[in-house]
């Protein structure tokens, strides 16, 4: 009788997901195919970025998507869209990823503790997760992010002014040295962030900083 009632109660639990919330991982996994596929493969090469792989475009379906993981915190299609970017890395390294797995870390662009308690989600970190299992590759918490202005309020000018905003994690900077790094976060509008975030990584000693986004801005 328990069982049955708990079963029940999964299966309305699973239901009010579908049709309330329509966040089940299906949803996710139906939302980023069909995002992904919207887009337009000679447009997104026009933006192509030495050093950078991503998933897209930032515009609709996409863009949405991006906005919704992080200011509605829907986490499953985080881990879709890290899982399927992954795909994409393995895809643009080849056999690199495999046959030099020990020298590989995944590290995520890390939300500031201040916004993501207001958040309550780091997205990123969700991205980068998936994106790491995917690759079998170690993940990294290894660089801490000071707190400011939103980026996106900031040029490119006043981006790469803000002096310090990243940093090496206590007791972290051994999981860097001599390790090739895949760089994760959700847009790359400037490149001023992973261009700072590089930067902190090499002179922690990491050999070489590769980047993965999920969205390119058309500038």
């Amino acid at each position: 009788m328990n069982n049955f009632i708990l079963q029940r109660a999964l299966c309305w639990l699973a239901q009010c997901e579908l049709s309330f919330l329509g966040r089940a991982r299906e949803n996710a996994q139906a939302a980023v195919d069909q995002a992904i596929q919207a887009q337009i493969p000679q447009e997104i090469q026009k933006f192509a970025i030495k050093g950078v792989c991503s998933l897209g475009l930032y515009q609709p379906p996409l863009s949405q998507i991006v906005l919704a993981v992080k200011q509605q915190r829907w986490s499953r299609a985080g881990t879709v869209l890290g899982k399927a970017l992954g795909q994409k890395v393995k895809i643009k390294m080849g056999a690199g990823v495999s046959t030099l797995n020990q020298k590989w870390i995944v590290v995520p662009i890390p939300t500031p503790f201040l916004r993501r308690v207001m958040r309550g989600i780091d997205h990123s970190d969700i991205i980068a997760s998936a994106l790491a299992k995917e690759l079998r590759l170690p993940l990294r918490r290894a660089l801490w992010q000071r707190f400011g202005r939103s980026q996106k309020t900031l040029n490119r000018k006043n981006r790469l002014r803000r002096l310090q905003r990243f940093g090496v994690r206590f007791g972290h900077a051994h999981s860097v040295v001599g390790k090739s790094v895949i760089l994760v976060d959700d847009i790359r509008t400037t490149g001023a962030t992973i261009e700072q975030a590089s930067r902190v990584l090499l002179d922690a000693g990491a050999a070489r900083v590769a980047a993965a986004v999920i969205c390119l801005v058309e500038k």
